[in-house]
């Protein structure tokens, strides 16, 4: 079995994933989805990286990001992922050591710990974050349109720009006020 190694050029857009085990669910908390969204913003100032396109799904996430060095896009997606995960974990304990014990919480971090490697305690992400360089403006549409219409296809929403926690609001409605993203012109693509 062969391993994904993401290859990191300068001024190159990347459409990311990133999953997590098992297809838990554990993006579902408004507070989570509030601290990826405070996440990118700081990371993209730490890594002058530009965000894209984004969406937040309930066990995985698209992201959209370039940067004129590769390195730069390397540490973002790195450090980002880590945080969050320490963030979910945290927030799973607490919640197991505060008043909101239940089976369902107790049942995610079960998973997590499944998943654990090495030193490690919990496991969130399935794999390495999958980035995928975008060498056209066709690509770029498609894998925005992707982005966009994953909650529709999910049946989260009637319509992409319903769906708070995505870029598709940025685009199309100018709705800046979850995120500021760095939109690319669609049609120029």
């Amino acid at each position: 079995m062969s391993r994904w190694h993401n290859i990191y050029l300068d001024n190159m857009a990347y459409f990311f994933t990133a999953t997590v085990v098992e297809f838990t669910p554990a993006l579902v908390p408004v507070a989570v989805k509030e601290f990826i969204i405070e996440s990118l913003n700081f990371y993209r100032e730490e890594y002058l990286t530009k965000i894209n396109a984004y969406v937040i799904m309930p066990e995985h996430i698209h992201l959209i990001v370039r940067s004129d060095s590769g390195e730069n896009v390397k540490k973002f997606i790195q450090h980002l992922l880590r945080k969050i995960s320490r963030q979910i974990v945290t927030d799973t304990q607490s919640i197991l050591t505060g008043n909101g014990h239940s089976q369902k919480v107790n049942g995610m971090l079960d998973v997590l710990s499944r998943h654990a490697r090495g030193k490690a305690i919990h496991r969130v992400w399935k794999e390495r974050a999958k980035g995928v360089p975008i060498y056209s403006g066709k690509v770029m549409k498609q894998k925005l349109d992707y982005i966009h219409f994953n909650p529709v296809k999910r049946g989260l929403v009637k319509n992409p720009e319903d769906y708070i926690y995505s870029s598709c609001r940025n685009y199309y409605l100018n709705d800046h006020s979850i995120i500021y993203i760095d939109p690319v012109d669609v049609l120029m693509l």
